[in-house]
């Protein structure tokens, strides 16, 4: 079986090594560094090219940057292609569109949503267009000013949906292919005070899954014409716990059998199993570390790979057949890390 890659971002230093790619043995779940790089300070979220040989990066800090970067990861070599401004003060995710052309980032602080073309060899061009989100929500320190979190492609479609923390909103936004251009379509409001951070959503219905990170929820929305109809909310936490907690990722498994969410305090992995685009709680893992900022699933495997930003390490845990993450089979040290992506 061949290996599987995975690459980390993290809010290490530009002294440091921020980005760290890392072979995923596919029989044992064991991780081995294969290469990392320096040089960017705060390289936080990565998003990964089609083609496999380049990828990604955002540099969070006041008038951040976007970095592209070729890689060979059975060589296990990383270098740096090119940089562009990212329109904004700390770009917190950035993703690339299906077929290579585009990336998309929103700048959390600089409220923008921006978009800047990419070349065949995975360089980023000169910024296409830039939109300013404006707004506030009910939580006043946390929301007093739109933040945009991240931005999600409806698969198979140009339409990407940005999720608004400080608005307590979803953006639809179209693109266009040829210019780089974006048009806004639609605005779906949360519950106040949620905080929308990230979406998944389901490869075979058309539900999209939302978790809020200041509630602690999940948001299930049915897809209907250019927007999102909320139809479910539930909480990502045990009924009885009182702590303080974040929810972070939501990624639903590929048989959409299954959607994960992480909490930040709880420091779990909130189960819940998929019935008719419903969720229903299956339970709660322990994420194996602090703060787990983001996790991602290994397609055609029992693994989940959990970035834990708070204790500096990076687990590997085995899904069983209910849907369950259980035993830990790996777990790696390194600066804070906070965004861990397959390699396409």
């Amino acid at each position: 079986m061949s290996s599987t890659y995975i690459l980390s971002g993290s809010y290490a230093t530009a002294e440091q090594a921020g980005i760290t790619l890392w072979e995923l043995e596919p029989a044992t779940g064991k991780l081995t560094k294969q290469a990392e790089v320096g040089g960017v300070e705060r390289p936080s979220f990565l998003a990964a090219h089609p083609n496999g040989t380049s990828f990604v990066a955002v540099s969070e800090t006041g008038d951040g940057e976007v970095v592209a970067y070729w890689l060979n990861p059975q060589k296990g070599l990383i270098q740096e292609l090119n940089r562009q401004n990212a329109g904004g003060d700390h770009p917190a995710h950035i993703t690339i569109d299906e077929d290579g052309q585009w990336a998309v980032s929103v700048t959390y602080s600089g409220a923008h949503v921006t978009v800047h073309p990419l070349s065949a060899d995975g360089s980023i061009g000169e910024m296409t267009d830039s939109k300013r989100h404006k707004g506030s929500g009910a939580n006043p320190d946390r929301q007093d000013a739109a933040h945009p979190h991240s931005a999600f492609q409806l698969p198979g479609t140009n339409r990407f949906f940005v999720s608004d923390l400080g608005m307590d909103a979803i953006v639809r936004y179209r693109l266009d292919l040829h210019s780089g251009m974006l048009e806004q379509e639609a605005v779906t409001k949360t519950a106040p005070g949620a905080g929308p951070r990230h979406l998944a959503f389901h490869p075979s219905e058309d539900f999209a899954y939302g978790v809020n990170e200041l509630d602690s929820t999940v948001s299930v929305y049915a897809l209907e014409g250019k927007g999102l109809k909320a139809v479910q909310n539930i909480s990502a936490l045990p009924e009885h716990f009182t702590g303080n907690n974040t929810a972070a990722e939501i990624a639903v498994s590929g048989d959409g059998r299954f959607v994960y969410a992480s909490n930040r305090g709880h420091d779990s992995i909130a189960v819940f199993r998929v019935a008719k685009g419903l969720l229903e709680m299956v339970g709660h893992a322990d994420a194996g570390g602090a703060g787990p900022r983001h996790f991602t699933l290994v397609p055609n495997s029992p693994w989940i790979v959990i970035a834990h930003e708070e204790s500096g390490t990076i687990a590997v845990k085995k899904i069983g057949e209910d849907g369950m993450p259980g035993e830990t089979a790996d777990m790696v040290d390194t600066v804070a890390p906070v965004c861990v992506r397959l390699l396409k």
